[in-house]
């Protein structure tokens, strides 16, 4: 099967995010179903997608967003048949597992899968880069009783052998245990073999009492241990007498043409969206990504580790941030100028000139250096330093000596220290001070004028963008800020996380925005006020990467303020609700990841959502860390959002300036 590249992608459905490993895990699935019905077909052998499956097929044509594998059944008489030729006809690398087959078999669903984990290339290739197990479920179906007093008393027997085996799990053979055993063994008439694993026999009996009725032609059917054991999927016969074929991610998949009387034996209403429940195991694929880090012996692992170094902030110093200070200190230099004109120390106060005006030239070249010529700033240290000279040459004339020089200086500097302050040299010395006065002012706001707050946006992709669309628009409108839109590159990767082929969409964005090129911008000079990202996964997203270069942990090196705004909004999560147990497990793939930890600031959706947030971290880091985080983020809202409950825009865009502010 083919895929096109954006399905594998991470994604916000329904409300609820879909990691890419999880698009991969779906699209190794399809690729398993289809060499099962490549079989079917050819021994004509009908089967139907049941449970989630089935449901996803009817309501979208495609995967639940909160599912994670393929449901299939079969009826029994089909099934025996499938299961007498299934091995011979699967790919080398599938199996078929099932109580028929596999004496060592705990489960009463029969599965097709890829038992081996690993990087095999040709494995990866073949099966969409996924790496690890999994299997597509078979659900056999078999008949009921007529009588309902018959089929409870079968009932009562299968939840007697299941309490059994949860007795073994925990008590192993113990006494009560082994004299169960013994009683059903005198029910069933059989001897189980005590000298190996008691669990897979006390399964195959299920499994026969399964079939008790089969051949009665009732006209009720089920899926055993569900209807034993929860009382659902039991289904009239009519509605598995045909099926006909929906399309389903790419595939024709056969349902049961009376698929709603299946639906409603399964789910009741099945129309109403239910994310609630089933939190346990998943998602499934997590097992088999322990067994490949064991089988790995720590030279791999796709799971970020938090450490207190990621929370460290490098102090960063940008030419803005230079040249404000170098405006302090001018004025900080006329104020010490100014006080040494009152104490009437002439020759301190000339020193003092000739500085601050090799200061301002100094200045006024690396301006020109770093923004060329005809800037206002250097305008203004112009006229600045044409008046320290002035100035200089002023008190140079107030000092000029007589031919014997030395006397004529110490009877100047007795007369300025007896000499009343309202005397005629002293407001001579006043007048010069006062001419310097305002320039260190106008300085300072032909600097602000000259060097914006540069703010940088780095989104990957044009679908990503419009996360953050709103406030490039009010950066690009502010008067005090410069904007860079910078697209930077991404890439797929291979199952075991190298890189794949690159992309790069900044061709692709709105003609109407000013687009820098990465390749031209340098980091390390510019040293931006502020750098915007909405990707947070660095290196563990298992499916694509932005390039290392733009990783947070490299990002946060040129700024001082790193903001990182989610590209996604889901549903309200709430970390104690059964109903968001699969939500809240999903948030390991976009929470516990470098970019929130690098980031001084992330911009989440809402108030609730910042405490899912918290919640996901102290489960993560523990309760310190998460108490960290806490000033580190907001719940402003989401640009997404727009103006949808009340939040708006708006909030997003006041909290973004806000910190910038800071």
């Amino acid at each position: 099967m083919t895929f096109e590249r954006e399905f594998f992608y991470d994604e916000v459905r329904d409300g609820f995010y879909i990691p890419g490993i999880i698009k991969r895990f779906w699209a190794y699935e399809l690729t398993i179903l289809s060499e099962i019905d490549r079989i079917c077909k050819k021994y004509n052998i009908p089967y139907y997608a049941d449970g989630g499956t089935l449901l996803g097929a009817v309501r979208d044509g495609q995967f639940i967003a909160w599912d994670d594998d393929i449901d299939i059944m079969m009826l029994r008489k089909d099934y025996n048949r499938f299961a007498q030729i299934a091995q011979k006809e699967l790919p080398e690398e599938l199996s078929f597992n099932s109580l028929e087959v596999n004496q060592d078999c705990e489960e009463l669903a029969a599965s097709v899968g890829k038992q081996v984990v690993g990087f095999a290339a040709e494995l990866l290739r073949k099966y969409h880069e996924y790496p690890y197990a999994g299997s597509v479920d078979i659900f056999i179906v078999d008949e009921l009783e007529k009588d309902p007093e018959v089929e409870e008393h079968r009932s009562l027997l299968l939840r007697r052998i299941l309490f059994l085996i949860e007795a073994i799990e925990k008590h192993g053979k113990s006494k009560a245990v082994l004299k169960e055993i013994n009683e059903i063994e005198k029910i069933m008439k059989i001897q189980f073999d005590q000298r190996t694993a008691l669990k897979p026999q006390l399964r195959r009996v299920m499994d026969k009492i399964f079939q008790e009725f089969n051949g009665r032609e009732g006209d009720q059917l089920a899926i055993m241990q569900f209807y034993a054991f929860l009382g659902n999927c039991k289904y009239p016969r009519s509605a598995l007498d045909k099926s006909k074929w929906t399309p389903f991610c790419g595939m024709q998949l056969p349902i049961p043409e009376d698929y709603d009387a299946v639906l409603r034996a399964e789910y009741g209403d099945y129309h109403k969206k239910v994310k609630g429940g089933g939190g346990h195991g998943y998602p499934c694929l997590k097992k088999y990504e322990n067994k490949l880090k064991t089988l790995m012996k720590g030279t791999w692992d796709p799971d970020y580790h938090f450490s207190e170094e990621d929370l460290v902030r490098p102090k960063i110093q940008n030419f803005r941030d230079i040249a404000i200070s170098m405006a302090e200190a001018f004025k900080l230099s006329h104020k010490q100028l100014f006080e040494d004109c009152l104490k009437g120390d002439i020759s301190t106060c000339i020193s003092r000139l000739s500085r601050m005006q090799e200061e301002a030239i100094a200045f006024g070249t690396a301006i020109e250096q770093k923004k060329g010529e005809g800037t206002e700033s250097v305008r203004v240290l112009e006229e600045y330093c044409d008046a320290l000279y002035q100035a200089y040459n002023a008190l140079s004339d107030l000092t000029a000596l007589k031919e014997d020089g030395i006397e004529k200086q110490k009877q100047t500097e007795e007369i300025c220290r007896s000499t009343d302050i309202s005397s005629g040299l002293q407001k001579e010395l006043e007048k010069i001070a006062n001419t310097l006065l305002y320039y260190p002012e106008k300085l300072q706001t032909a600097l602000k004028k000259d060097f914006k707050r540069q703010v940088v946006f780095l989104p990957h992709s044009m679908k990503y963008f419009e996360s953050i669309r709103p406030i490039v628009d009010a950066v690009l409108k502010a008067e005090d800020m410069e904007c860079k839109i910078i697209p930077i590159p991404y890439f797929d990767k291979y199952g075991d996380g190298s890189p794949k082929e690159m992309h790069y969409e900044g061709d692709a964005f709105p003609k109407e925005y000013k687009i820098t090129d990465y390749r031209t911008y340098d980091f390390a000079s510019e040293l931006p006020d502020c750098i915007v990202i909405n990707s947070s996964y660095d290196e563990f997203n298992q499916v694509w990467s932005v390039a290392p270069s733009f990783y947070s942990k490299e990002m946060k090196k040129y700024t001082n303020k790193l903001i990182y705004i989610p590209w996604f909004v889901t549903d309200e999560i709430n970390p104690h609700a059964k109903e968001d147990e699969k939500a809240f497990i999903n948030m390991e793939y976009y929470v516990t990841v470098p970019g929130l930890f690098h980031s001084d600031l992330t911009i989440v959706q809402s108030e609730e959502m910042k405490k899912a947030y918290l919640a996901k971290i102290e489960e993560f880091a523990g309760k310190d860390v998460a108490k960290k985080m806490e000033k580190k983020i907001a719940g402003a809202g989401s640009c997404l959002l727009g103006e949808k409950e009340g939040e708006g825009i708006q909030n997003v865009v006041d909290c973004f300036r806000l910190f910038l502010e800071k």
